[in-house]
């Protein structure tokens, strides 16, 4: 079974968009075309994201960083730690 397809144009985008829409696509291995087709398809597809898809990007930018899971552990807990101590001052 083939799926129908189409050409979309959008007149007016200013060439900053689509240079800042470019680099987010990189960062995912894609192309603009189908990174902004992703968005667009998973923008109508469902008003509810799934938690796999409200991390993806989160995933691919820790991945891109080259951080170690260690790093990351611990950049985790220096943030409980810091929202422990800002909620014991309000006390």
């Amino acid at each position: 079974m083939s799926v129908q397809t189409a050409i979309l144009e959008i007149p007016g985008i200013r060439f900053e968009t689509l240079k800042a829409l470019d680099a987010k696509a990189q960062k995912f291995g894609k192309t603009v075309e189908e990174y902004t087709r992703d968005l667009i398809e998973q923008d109508v597809s469902s008003n509810e994201m799934t938690f796999d898809e409200i991390l993806a990007p989160i995933r691919a930018e820790v991945e891109a960083s080259g951080i170690t899971d260690e790093e990351l552990d611990e950049l985790f807990m220096q943030a409980r730690r810091d929202y422990y101590l800002e909620q014991k001052g309000r006390d």
